[in-house]
C-alpha cells in the first residue's frame, strides 16, 4: 500500500494549493486526480483566468503566497502577462506545464486517471482512500486528507452529511464548455465596436482588447431567426487569453439535474458542443474582425460550478459574504460577487454590500470537515451555503484555502491533534510568513 503524510483528492487550484503548501512544509504528498493532467477547471474545463486574487474592482491584492509562485512560473512558460483588470488571464496549455513543473519541483506524487471511490475509517479518522484506475483497485493511506474533488467526494464517502444544490429547491448552477477562438483582427473589432456600440463593446487595456461583450439585441435577434443556438443566454462575453487575437468564450450553458448520472452529463456535453459550433459560426458572420478567425479548441471537459458541498465546523453564509464578514479564525479573503448561473433566471450577479473594493474572510472552520479529525474540505466543496459558495468558489480563493489546509495538515501531524484543534493563531502567522494576505 502506498503511504503518504498528505493525500489530496483532486488536483485543481484548491488541491494544488494544498499540495504545494504541504510539500514545501516537508510533507510527503500525493494528489489523486481523475483527469490526465493537473489544474482542474483551469486546464480541463478552460476557466482560463485566476479570479479572486484581487478585489472585484481590481484595486487591492487580497490573495498571496502560493498563487504568486504559480503566476511567476506560468510567466516563465509564456502563459500569462499577469494582471489585467481584476483577474489574471492565461493560456491552458502553458498552465499545464507550469503546475506539472511545480509538482515535480517539490516532489509531489501524482496519480492520473484515478478516481477515489471510497475510504476506510478508524474511529473519526480516515486511514486510507480506495482508488480505482487502469491497474485495478487499491488503497492509498495517509495521515491527513484533503477533499478538493469539487464534488465533496471524500466528504461524502466518510458517511458525513453533505449539502447539494440550492437550499430548499435542489437545482444546481449551469455547466459550461468554454472555447477558444484565434486569429481575431483586433483593429477591425475595435472599429466595429465604435461604430455599433449598441451591439458590442470591446474595452481596451494598454491598447489591447481585454474582453468583448455581445449585447442582447444582437444575440436575441440571431436566436429569433434560428441563426444561433444558445438556449440559456441572451448575451455573451469573450475574454483575451493574454495573446493578441485570441479569446475565450464561456457563453454555452446547460442544465444538469443529476451531475452523478453519466448519461445526463453526456447529453449536456453533447448539447454544449452544439452550442460551441453554433456560436462560433454566429461570431464569424456577425462581428467584424472574426471573418478569418478559427476555432482553436474547446475545453476537454465540462465545467461544473457547483455540485456537492461538505459540512464543516462552520457553514459560510450568504450574509457573511454580502456583509463583508470577519472571523477570528480567518485563513483567506475573497471579494468576488455572488455569481449564480441560474437555470431559470440566467446569470445573476449580487455584489458585496460595501462595494467592489470590499472583501470578506473565509473562516478556518469552513475548511474543516465536521466529525472527521483529519479531513479538510476546500475549493468548490468548502462548507458553505449555496449562495456563499457562488462567490467563494473562484480559483484565487481556492488556492488560498489550499495553502491554509496544507500548512494546517503539517501542524496536525506535528502536534498529533485533530484538525479542529489546530492553533489558529500559529497557522495564521505561518501563512503570513509564507506570503498569504490575511
Amino acid at each position: 500500500m502506498d503511504s503518504y503524510d498528505l493525500v489530496i483528492v483532486g488536483g485543481g487550484p484548491a488541491g494544488l494549493g494544498a499540495a504545494l503548501a504541504g510539500a514545501k512544509n516537508g510533507l510527503k504528498t500525493a494528489i489523486i486526480e481523475r483527469n490526465p493532467m493537473l489544474g482542474g477547471n483551469w486546464t480541463h474545463s478552460y476557466v482560463v483566468s485566476i479570479l479572486g486574487v484581487y478585489t472585484y474592482d481590481g484595486s487591492e491584492k487580497i490573495v498571496g503566497g502560493i498563487v504568486d509562485e504559480i503566476v511567476e512560473t506560468l510567466k516563465g512558460f509564456g502563459g500569462t502577462k499577469g494582471k489585467v483588470g481584476n483577474f489574471i488571464p492565461f493560456r491552458p496549455d502553458e498552465m499545464k506545464l507550469a503546475v506539472s513543473h511545480l509538482a515535480d519541483k517539490y516532489g509531489i506524487s501524482t496519480y492520473f486517471n484515478s478516481l477515489v471511490i471510497g475510504c476506510k475509517l478508524s474511529g473519526n479518522r480516515i486511514t486510507s482512500v480506495t482508488v480505482v484506475g487502469k491497474d485495478g483497485t487499491h488503497e492509498v493511506s495517509g495521515k491527513e486528507f484533503v477533499d478538493s474533488s469539487g464534488d465533496a467526494d471524500l466528504s461524502y464517502y466518510t458517511a458525513s452529511n453533505a449539502m447539494e444544490g440550492k437550499e430548499g429547491e435542489g437545482w444546481h448552477q449551469e455547466a459550461t464548455i468554454p472555447f477558444r477562438i484565434a486569429n481575431v483582427n483586433e483593429a477591425e473589432l475595435i472599429n466595429f465596436s465604435k461604430e455599433h456600440p449598441e451591439l458590442i463593446s470591446a474595452p481596451l487595456i494598454e491598447g489591447k482588447v481585454s474582453k468583448i461583450h455581445i449585447n442582447p439585441p444582437l444575440v436575441e435577434k440571431a436566436k429569433k431567426e434560428n441563426k444561433l443556438y444558445l438556449p440559456n443566454e441572451n448575451t455573451e462575453f469573450l475574454f483575451n487569453t493574454s495573446r493578441e487575437g485570441e479569446f475565450i468564450c464561456n457563453a454555452t450553458h446547460a442544465k444538469i439535474k443529476d451531475y452523478k448520472s453519466g448519461q445526463e452529463v453526456a447529453k449536456a456535453i453533447n448539447d454544449l458542443r452544439h452550442q460551441v459550433a453554433s456560436d462560433f459560426e454566429f461570431l464569424k458572420k456577425n462581428i467584424a474582425g472574426f471573418e478569418n478567425s478559427y476555432l482553436m479548441d474547446s475545453s476537454p471537459g465540462i465545467g461544473m460550478r457547483e455540485t456537492r458541498r461538505g459540512i464543516g465546523e462552520y457553514v459560510l453564509k450568504r450574509d457573511d459574504v454580502l456583509n463583508g464578514g470577519r472571523f477570528e479564525d480567518h485563513i483567506a479573503r475573497c471579494g468576488h460577487p455572488l455569481e449564480i448561473h441560474d437555470p431559470n433566471k440566467g446569470l445573476v450577479y449580487i455584489h458585496l454590500n460595501k462595494g467592489d473594493s470590499s472583501w470578506y474572510e473565509i473562516p478556518y472552520r469552513s475548511i474543516v470537515q465536521k466529525g472527521i479529525d483529519n479531513l479538510f474540505i476546500i475549493g468548490r466543496c468548502l462548507s458553505a451555503e449555496f449562495d456563499a459558495q457562488a462567490s467563494a468558489r473562484v480559483s484565487g480563493t481556492a488556492l488560498a484555502m489550499g495553502h491554509a489546509a496544507g500548512v494546517a495538515a503539517k501542524m496536525c501531524i506535528r502536534d498529533n491533534t485533530p484538525a479542529k484543534e489546530v492553533n489558529v493563531k500559529e497557522l495564521q502567522q505561518t501563512l503570513k510568513e509564507q506570503g498569504a494576505i490575511l
